[in-house]
C-alpha cells in the first residue's frame, strides 16, 4: 500500500474488487495528491446499495489526457467530486511518482 492510500487505509469501502471513498474522503484524498504532486488519471463514481455497487458514468471522468503540469488540474478534479452527489462513492485512479 503507497503512502496516500496508507492514509486512508480505514476509511476505504471495499466492494467487487474495488476500494471506495465516500465524496468526503474522496476531496482529502485529492488534497493529499495535491501535497505530494500524485497523478490523478480518473474519478469513477459508484451508487452503492446492500446488495449492490452501480457505476455511474455520468459521474465518472477520465484525466488521464490531462497534464498534471497543469496547476488547475487538482481543482478540476475538485470541481468535479465536489459538484456530484453526496451519497456517491468514488474510486480514484491514479499514479504514485516511484
Amino acid at each position: 500500500m503507497n503512502k496516500i492510500a496508507n492514509l486512508f487505509k480505514d476509511r476505504i469501502l471495499k466492494r467487487g474488487g474495488l476500494n471506495l471513498y465516500s465524496k468526503e474522503d474522496t476531496l482529502k484524498f485529492i488534497e493529499e495528491c495535491e501535497k505530494d504532486t500524485v497523478s490523478i488519471l480518473g474519478i469513477d463514481g459508484f451508487y452503492i446499495t446492500e446488495d449492490s455497487t452501480q457505476p455511474s458514468l455520468a459521474n465518472s471522468v477520465d484525466f488521464s489526457g490531462f497534464s498534471m503540469e497543469n496547476e488547475n488540474i487538482y481543482d478540476l478534479v475538485k470541481s468535479f467530486v465536489g459538484e456530484r452527489p453526496e451519497n456517491l462513492f468514488f474510486e480514484i485512479i491514479y499514479e504514485e511518482r516511484q
